[in-house]
């Protein structure tokens, strides 16, 4: 794990947040930090070729995010959907020459960064030619690694499903039930700041 690799990492972190109500729920605090920095916290470290967040214009995080190294790439389609980020995730990985693009969402705040390198692991184990997913029940989701080979379909998506629908073949990599839980409103943030532990 200390030599860099050849994927390239998007934080989706552009959705419309709905369901939170009028504010930014990125920006919401958790552990007494915003929100959309603790998954970007948990990747900072990690061999990525390169980081980027797909984010709506103007972020709170955003300096947040720089200084943890990742790039912000303003989506001005979000209001969309879902897959116009993954789109512009798959463009940005296309023309880097990224060997597989990892796909992390930001509201995801307690994916810790031995998951993700237990994905690159499985990645690289499997040849680096099938897509690997976290697991919650068997169920495939982010944070996901899908091959060079998959991005040309990751960037002809629609709608607001992501990136999940291709995930159907992936090899899984089970994850802890909090782990893999998403703030989608102000109760979530709540219960997950009940439970929230700093990592040591």
């Amino acid at each position: 794990m200390n030599r860099k690799s050849g994927i390239m990492l998007a934080l989706l972190a552009a959705g419309q947040s709905r369901r939170f109500g009028d504010r930014d729920k990125l920006s919401a605090m958790l552990g007494g930090k915003m929100l959309g920095l603790h998954a970007a916290q948990a990747a900072a470290d990690l061999p990525f070729s390169q980081k980027l967040v797909i984010a709506s214009p103007d972020p709170d995080c955003a300096a947040g995010w720089r200084d943890l190294g990742y790039r912000v790439v303003a989506n001005t389609d979000a209001i969309r959907g879902q897959a116009t980020s993954v789109r512009l995730a798959a463009a940005h990985a296309i023309e880097a020459g990224a060997s597989a693009l990892c796909i992390m969402l930001a509201d995801m705040p307690f994916v810790t960064s031995g998951h993700l390198a237990r994905l690159i692991e499985s990645f690289e184990q499997a040849g680096e030619t099938n897509s690997v997913a976290s697991a919650r029940s068997g169920q495939a989701m982010p944070p996901a690694i899908f091959p060079s080979g998959a991005l040309d379909r990751l960037s002809e998506l629609q709608g607001d499903a992501g990136a999940r629908k291709l995930l159907a073949d992936a090899l899984m990599v089970e994850g802890d039930d909090q782990f893999l839980i998403d703030i989608d409103t102000p109760a979530d943030l709540a219960e997950a700041n009940r439970i929230f532990r700093p990592v040591t």
